[in-house]
């Protein structure tokens, strides 16, 4: 049973309110009470108690009102009626009118600290089921990690430690390179937390922002027809995965700050405070503290959320694990058992795969789809789209430094290619390419200003 519940009683008999206040708050419940029914709809609307225990008879109106005023202003908040004129009608009408379950007065405290318990589990199950409403999570096979280079083996390193502490963790890397992977693999390594949800900051439209990430209550704003649960609440107890952190403006960063430091949420409208458990865990793209230094992300949300930092290399950086994380998603992604020639997974291994992991993934998705006879060949459209013009030609060498072109000019030339091959078209090349529009957009202006 939850101790931390907090629960209100609505009941006209003073003695009986006080006695069964004392007893939960023994048994560790915070209490509320009111001796009206206005009286209860206000307490209720300043403290949106999880709980009700509702007299069906009040002095100034009838609890079936009471009960249809406060599942009005809470939907998920569970009322369990109180009477001592039990009859058949009373129970239906207290049942059609939302009410979670009916004690009879008289009753034994045993009996009321069970449906007291029963109200607890269902709250908790609908969070969870609330939660997994929220966002519905990719699919098993994209939340694995693969590869066995010694660049991986450390990244598995600071999994563990990250999953054996409830500290913030900050995980950065380019687009593509997994860093939702890595959030979800240390909270499945936890034993305490079972809600996993993610919340992309850069998809959120900036007046939006607050509203999706503490809530609001109903009629604060147009459109708010009722009461919304924010990211936060609906992770309590959970992991919340702050995805793309560096795109969150600065007048919500303060906010955020004051969130991580209190760990207490306040509603849009509201003027109560609610306490939520929740292990943050960010993820960014970008060099966060180059955005300090710009003065457009703050320096003391940096260090409260980089309390651990793990860097995910891109994939040019570890080429030995492309064949195993090729061939995991072949077998994923292909209907039947084929395999990629030795000769194409080496023209892999030499691509610089700007989209990380997410390209090598569509191309292997593209060549299955192409796919004829017993072996996948995803090098071809490597080379089709833009593997010749990446890598350099043997008789164009003697001009490049080293017999090589950097990683930027090798970037640009992906990009501008990809965009040939798609007509321009921003955000079915930002798809194929396996990187965000918001993403692709930067690149194309820093092109333009190199």
């Amino acid at each position: 049973m939850n101790m931390a519940l907090d629960i209100l009683i609505i009941d006209d008999d003073v003695l009986f309110t006080a006695s069964l206040s004392d007893f939960l708050m023994s048994k560790g419940f915070r209490v509320h009470t009111a001796t009206n029914g206005r009286e209860g709809i206000e307490r209720f609307e300043s403290h949106q108690s999880s709980l009700v225990l509702l007299d069906q008879r009040l002095p100034d109106m009838g609890g079936i009102e009471v009960c249809e005023r406060v599942l009005e202003n809470n939907p998920n908040a569970k009322i369990i009626f109180m009477t001592a004129y039990a009859t058949v009608q009373y129970a239906v009408e207290a049942m059609q009118a939302g009410a979670f379950n009916y004690l009879s007065k008289p009753f034994e405290l045993d009996e009321l600290l069970i449906a007291i318990d029963l109200a607890v589990k269902s709250v908790h199950l609908e969070g969870r089921l609330r939660a997994q409403d929220y966002e519905r999570q990719k699919a098993s096979q994209e939340q694995k990690l693969i590869g066995s280079s010694e660049v991986m083996k450390r990244i598995k390193e600071q999994i563990e430690l990250s999953a054996g502490s409830e500290a913030n963790v900050l995980i950065t890397g380019e687009t593509g390179v997994g860093k939702n992977v890595v959030a979800r693999a240390i909270h499945d390594l936890q034993d305490k937390r079972e809600t996993f949800l993610t919340i992309n900051c850069s998809a959120i439209p900036e007046n939006l922002m607050e509203a999706e990430y503490f809530g609001h209550e109903k009629g604060v704003f147009t459109g708010a027809d009722t009461r919304r649960e924010g990211i936060f609440e609906l992770a309590d107890s959970g992991t919340l995965v702050l995805d793309e952190i560096g795109e969150i403006p600065m007048h919500l960063q303060s906010k955020l700050l004051t969130v991580l430091d209190d760990k207490r949420v306040r509603r849009i409208g509201s003027s109560r405070t609610i306490s939520v458990d929740v292990r943050i865990i960010a993820t960014t793209n970008q060099d966060l503290e180059e955005a300090i230094e710009k003065r457009i992300f703050r320096k003391d949300l940096y260090y409260r959320l980089a309390v651990i930092n793990i860097n995910v290399p891109p994939l040019r950086e570890h080429p030995e694990d492309i064949p195993e994380i090729a061939g995991y998603f072949v077998e994923h992604l292909c209907r039947n058992p084929v395999r990629i020639p030795d000769s194409h997974l080496e023209k892999m291994m030499k691509y610089p795969w700007p989209g990380n992991g997410r390209e090598l993934r569509n191309v292997i998705e593209r060549a299955s789809l192409l796919l004829q006879g017993s072996e996948i060949r995803p090098a071809d459209l490597l080379l089709q789209s833009n593997l010749d013009q990446t890598l350099p030609k043997s008789e164009e060498r003697g001009a490049c430094s080293q017999d090589t072109i950097s990683l930027e000019e090798v970037k640009k030339r992906h990009i501008i290619s990809a965009l040939k091959a798609y007509s321009g078209n921003k955000s079915l090349t930002a798809r194929n390419l396996g990187i965000s529009l918001s993403t692709l957009k930067r690149n194309l202006r820093e092109m333009h200003t190199n």
